[in-house]
């Protein structure tokens, strides 16, 4: 692809056409059968060690593993993507704007945000970000949690505010604060069918409870989703689950280090809720290096690294059946698993100091 500079918008009014619509929420009769021949995988590449915060983005398929856009010199430490575009988040304390980039028409807006980390008052506030596409109302939406400690007590509250791309004075507006504390850690945190799902923060409640935010009305869910861990697993811990968006479904992702299992739930029914449990892949199968304890020794319930593979996050079901997951460390590798044989193999490096960050949904591409 010949070189293309992507010039900012200039201010001018938001104003997109996705270049392909948005996928139907598939029944769980298709969940291994999706078809998504135009996602790609979008990563951020940290070429400069001195600079963790200046990142490469690259847009790469999945099957190939060829880099088919590019972006440099990106200064973000969050990066999304919903539906034909893709946000950048500034750093911490730049106060710089957000950045959405439409790879399908090479434009680019920014959206004042101010810095995502600020003290005031004897507080500490850090700001996270969602974004999502809502299909039914073809709008994008940006939902700000703003995470708050005390500097003496080290207590923490959160308060909520979204806006909405494009609408009038593109302001942020406030949002229902969250019913209980929720974690912010991206991974833990997935959009799906107009909601954004966050695992909650609290313990007591229970490790895997989720709280939901309507995109589309813009409030919180009334009750929790409860996960769908035994009631009294002793497996679990906090760090060791992930949401995923996974085929336009909302996908349950527990790393099991004491049965050595990657276990896969879908939600079937958010009204009920009932999940649909997909996949439990065996760690030697699939991570390399990952040795068991000998007979006699306890497993640890979170594995310390020594350059062995500990945590694989799934990124989507491909066109015939097979998921890819994303293996950061070490190698940063994109490995793809078929059910059917049990076996997997990878389809491309991409480097320690890279990361895997969402999916592109488009058929057209003119960064570079």
């Amino acid at each position: 692809m010949a070189a293309a500079h992507i010039q900012p918008s200039g201010g001018q009014p938001f104003s997109v056409r996705p270049s392909s619509s948005p996928v139907a929420p598939p029944s769980m009769a298709t969940i291994q059968a999706g078809r998504l021949k135009d996602a790609l995988l979008v990563v951020a590449a940290h070429e400069d060690p001195t600079d963790i915060f200046s990142a490469n983005v690259k847009l790469v398929n999945v099957a190939s593993g060829a880099t088919v856009g590019q972006l440099d010199g990106q200064h973000t430490d969050h990066i999304s993507a919903a539906a034909g575009l893709i946000c950048l988040v500034p750093t911490g304390t730049s106060g710089s704007a957000i950045r959405v980039l439409n790879p399908a028409t090479g434009g680019i807006t920014d959206i004042p945000a101010g810095p995502t980390v600020v003290a005031h008052g004897g507080w500490t506030s850090q700001a996270s970000y969602v974004f999502a596409h809502i299909s039914t109302t073809k709008e994008y939406k940006l939902l700000r949690v703003i995470t708050s400690r005390g500097c003496h007590d080290d207590k923490l509250k959160q308060s909520c505010e979204i806006l909405t791309l494009g609408g009038r004075g593109q302001r942020w507006k406030p949002a229902p604060s969250p019913l209980v504390l929720l974690s912010t850690v991206p991974r833990q945190c997935a959009v799906t069918a107009g909601f954004a799902h966050f695992l909650t923060a609290t313990r007591t409640i229970g490790y895997d409870s989720i709280a939901s935010f309507d995109m589309v009305k813009e409030e919180w869910r009334s009750s929790l989703l409860p996960g769908p861990l035994p009631s009294r697993s002793c497996n679990c811990c906090h760090s060791n689950l992930s949401l995923v968006e996974l085929n336009s479904c909302l996908a349950f992702v527990h790393h099991d280090y004491l049965s050595y299992c990657i276990d896969m739930w879908v939600l079937e029914d958010m009204g009920e809720p009932k999940w649909l449990r997909i996949e439990s892949l065996h760690f030697r199968s699939f991570l390399s290096g990952f040795e068991e304890p000998e007979k006699g020794q306890l497993a640890p319930l979170i594995p310390v690294s020594r350059r062995k593979e500990i945590f694989a996050q799934p990124m989507m079901v491909m066109d015939d059946g097979r998921i890819a997951f994303w293996v950061r460390f070490p190698n940063g590798t994109v490995r793809v698993y078929d059910p059917k044989t049990r076996k997997c193999e990878d389809a491309v490096r991409m480097g320690s100091a890279s990361s895997i960050v969402g999916l592109y949904k488009g058929s057209q591409v003119v960064l570079s």
